[in-house]
């Protein structure tokens, strides 16, 4: 269905969106800093949306995480780092439709729960799943020191999201599902195949553990096997119905 909708609706997707998430999360860090009431202007709450500030459904995708100006410029070059690797990996379109559908979920969510003001948090938590889930041996220097694999940070990120959704009430639980909804779109099939291909490769393996564990020679007599006891030597006599084990010390004479 995702390539019919590129081969119908590519020519319209935005390149360089990554950039587009940058720059308009660089101008409002900079509009809250001169000055800070335009923050509360950018959260996405429905009430105020239904009054006429449309602009809310749009702007809400820039509001900086950090004001911190470290913290801040870290974030944005992850930001980077993470969004371009997205766009290289499945194209403009794929990436467009991604962050559109977490957008449009995080829409959804909040006009549902009208009490509950929305930002672009778990928007933002979701590209960084969706790298973790496709680059999974990429290292992060953790405190600039510790070399860390994203894939463990993407683990520990769907812990605590886990733990927030189970202790969180309903509005809360809607929010994260719906900003979640594009990397179960994109990745539960893929997930779905590789849990079903590991299923099959453990039963293999304990299948050929149970194989290679299994006597092939059974003394008829004292029941010892070429497992127990390889040294011995085993010969088969001809029997009623089908050939008849012995090892050396019983062979009938």
């Amino acid at each position: 269905m995702l390539k019919q909708l590129e081969r119908k609706l590519g020519r319209f997707a935005l390149p360089h969106l990554t950039w587009i998430l940058i720059g308009g999360q660089v101008m409002f860090f900079l509009g809250i800093l001169a000055n800070p009431d335009l923050h509360g202007q950018m959260v996405l709450v429905p009430e105020l949306v239904l009054q006429g500030e449309v602009w809310r459904l749009l702007v809400f995708l820039f509001i900086p995480e950090s004001m911190s100006l470290i913290w801040f410029a870290i974030g944005m070059y992850v930001l980077h780092l993470m969004g371009t690797a997205l766009e290289h990996q499945w194209g403009d379109f794929r990436f467009n439709m991604y962050v559109l559908i977490g957008m449009l979920g995080t829409i959804g969510a909040s006009f549902i729960f009208p009490g509950q003001t929305a930002t672009n948090v778990y928007l933002m938590t979701s590209i960084f799943l969706a790298f973790a889930y496709l680059f999974p041996n990429f290292e992060f220097l953790l405190f600039f020191i510790i070399p860390v694999k994203v894939k463990y940070l993407g683990y520990l990120t769907a812990v605590i999201y886990g733990f927030i959704f189970i202790t969180g009430d309903l509005a809360t639980k809607a929010m994260i599902s719906a900003a979640l909804l594009n990397f179960s779109l994109f990745f539960s099939r893929d997930m779905y195949q590789r849990a079903r291909s590991g299923r099959k490769n453990k039963e293999r393996k304990v299948q050929a553990i149970k194989e290679a564990n299994t006597p092939f020679h059974i003394c008829s007599v004292c029941n010892r096997n070429d497992k127990t006891d390889p040294q011995l030597h085993f010969r088969y006599l001809p029997g009623s119905e089908k050939p008849v084990c012995y090892c050396e010390e019983h062979m009938p004479q």
